[in-house]
């Protein structure tokens, strides 16, 4: 039936190039016409621009304006648009972030139907938007993490490691809040794990603490590096903080991106293996 594919919908996020950047009908611009006393300079200048669409006269987007130093605009300079330079606007948000990383451009002109209409620039990254991209992958990475481990440890070896976590009963210890609430569920009859209540660095330390990263294939080294994950996961879950930074480029962030896909599939791939190993035996 029809209707069956919202029933299959997995639920993924749908960033897009168009979604993150400006369209033409927002973006400020110079028309070709206009040009002249510097006009371009004051419009760049005035609103922090590095990049400058020039409308030509037949309303075709063919040239930019482009400052030679990002935020300086003491030299301009006039230039075609490239190949190289467009991507379509419905590119995932995902290959954006490689080709920003990728070839060191800091933006894209979006086509459609062959027509520049709009533009991408790094700084549209630091957008609600792909906080949201990014904060679904996490979700999804902290669920796997917690299947994995409910999968190769009881019950009672996670509540015992929780415990052993516990330095005090105050409000203030994580861990013992932690128990305290997952045992308040228990008793309301309300069915949950444990690992629902961990936060993404207690996934990291516990498959650290039983050594259950050679399940996924990786070494006590490489696993302690996985930890830079959580890094973005604080930058998501705080609105007001910029995943690009001085301190926090688009190769960071690509970085971390290709260690929480990489993990996901890591852990699929894993659940998969065992449950055709499962079946195997049941037959």
């Amino acid at each position: 039936m029809t209707e069956d594919i919202y029933f299959l919908d997995e639920g993924i996020v749908g960033i897009t190039a168009a979604s993150v950047g400006i369209s033409r009908q927002r973006w400020t611009s110079v028309n070709e016409k206009a040009l002249k006393n510097n006009l371009h300079v004051r419009i760049m200048k005035s609103n922090r621009f590095d990049h400058l669409p020039i409308i030509s006269k037949n309303n075709f987007v063919l040239e930019y304006f482009q400052t030679v130093i990002p935020n300086d605009y003491g030299k301009i300079k006039r230039c075609k648009i490239k190949y190289d330079d467009v991507v379509p606007l419905d590119t995932n948000i995902k290959y954006i972030i490689e080709k920003f990383a990728e070839t060191g451009k800091t933006f894209y002109f979006l086509s459609f139907n062959k027509n520049i209409s709009g533009l991408i620039t790094l700084s549209n990254l630091n957008c609600r938007k792909v906080q949201v991209y990014i904060f679904s992958l996490i979700c999804e990475l902290e669920r796997e993490l917690g299947d994995f481990i409910n999968s190769f440890l009881s019950a009672g070896q996670i509540e015992n490691w929780v415990k052993s976590k516990i330095k005090s009963k105050v409000i203030t210890d994580k861990y013992y809040i932690m128990m305290k609430n997952f045992r308040k569920l228990m008793s309301l009859d309300l069915e949950n794990q444990l690992t629902e209540h961990f936060y993404l660095v207690d996934f990291f330390n516990l498959i650290n603490d039983f050594k259950l990263y050679n399940k996924l294939n990786f070494t006590g080294n490489q696993w302690k590096n996985q930890n830079s994950i959580n890094e973005i996961r604080i930058r998501v879950a705080h609105p007001t903080r910029s995943l690009l930074d001085k301190d926090n480029d688009i190769n960071k962030l690509k970085e971390r991106l290709d260690k929480i896909n990489d993990l996901i599939f890591r852990l699929i791939t894993l659940k998969k293996e065992v449950s055709a190993s499962t079946a195997v035996i049941a037959e």
